[in-house]
């Protein structure tokens, strides 16, 4: 029995041999190649990796980039019956001339149309706040919305930029030109408005002061980008002593979209350069 099993072992590993020499050799020059995908194993340690004559290549996954977030704009109007020069008689009931509670036609037809460009185009999330902070009197339309302002910190949202979106108020002392070709239309033409907190509310001095000079430099960047697009379009920044809300943010700026002898039709055509420069002005920061 013990010689039957010797002869068997025998033939065994001499039928393994004749195998292992029909095998060619690995030659020196032509290392193996494996890729280790640490997603599906755990990272060996360096004495665990194969020996001489094997090239490891470790496939390490890409880290997860977390989604960029969005950039957040508000939108909102201080003068919220601002309104302009109607295109044919009883186009809306006005509580004064050049004003309206009727927001088909006033600067908050002018802010949805922004922020629906925004969105569109350039992705951005947009709150269009369309609040009558004028009610009950204009007076005080500034301090109304400053508590709007304050009731968003108060529950946590913030923004990276703040729109106080109005008109401006015709003078003979502006520019000839009241609208400048936009795409193939006449447009009203832009500006920004830059407070430095410098004069007074109710005969008071403000104790918070914006840091106006970094509010004029986006202000003047905006305008910049405006211009590229369409030359003449926006004016040059104007800096008056009120606050405007403008010390909640350095990205806080008051821009006027045309002026009451502009109609609603020249106003919305400057709304794709505004939020052009809109756009930019986030991407840089």
């Amino acid at each position: 029995m013990k010689k039957t099993h010797g002869r068997a072992l025998a033939a065994l590993l001499m039928s393994g041999l004749i195998l292992l020499a029909a095998i060619p050799p690995l030659p020196a020059s032509a290392a193996a190649k494996l890729d280790v995908d640490l997603t599906q194993q755990e990272a060996a340690e360096p004495e665990d990796l194969p020996g001489d004559g094997v090239e490891v290549e470790i496939v390490r996954p890409e880290a997860a980039q977390p989604e960029a977030a969005r950039k957040r704009v508000l939108i909102y109007h201080s003068h919220t019956c601002e309104a302009y020069e109607p295109d044919y008689e009883g186009q809306y009931t006005p509580t004064e001339r050049w004003r309206t509670r009727d927001a088909r036609y006033s600067v908050v037809r002018l802010g949805a149309a922004l922020a629906e460009i925004l969105r569109r185009d350039y992705g951005v999330e947009v709150v269009h706040d369309d609040t009558n902070f004028e009610l009950p009197s204009m007076n005080d339309a500034y301090a109304r919305s400053l508590e709007a302002l304050e009731n968003y910190f108060a529950r946590g949202e913030t923004f990276d930029l703040y729109i106080d979106l109005h008109r401006d108020a015709y003078s003979g002392g502006q520019s000839a030109r009241n609208t400048v070709d936009a795409d193939g239309r006449p447009a009203a033409r832009l500006m920004f408005l830059i407070g430095t907190g410098e004069g007074r509310w109710n005969g008071r001095r403000f104790a918070q002061k914006p840091d106006w000079e970094k509010n004029l430099a986006l202000a003047e960047a905006m305008t910049e980008t405006i211009n590229a697009r369409c030359p003449g379009l926006c004016r040059a920044p104007s800096i008056k002593t009120g606050r405007y809300n403008q010390h909640i943010s350095t990205g806080a700026v008051l821009a006027e979209v045309g002026n009451n002898r502009n109609t609603l039709e020249e106003a919305l055509a400057a709304l794709p350069a505004l939020a052009e420069a809109i756009a930019a002005a986030l991407d840089g920061m």
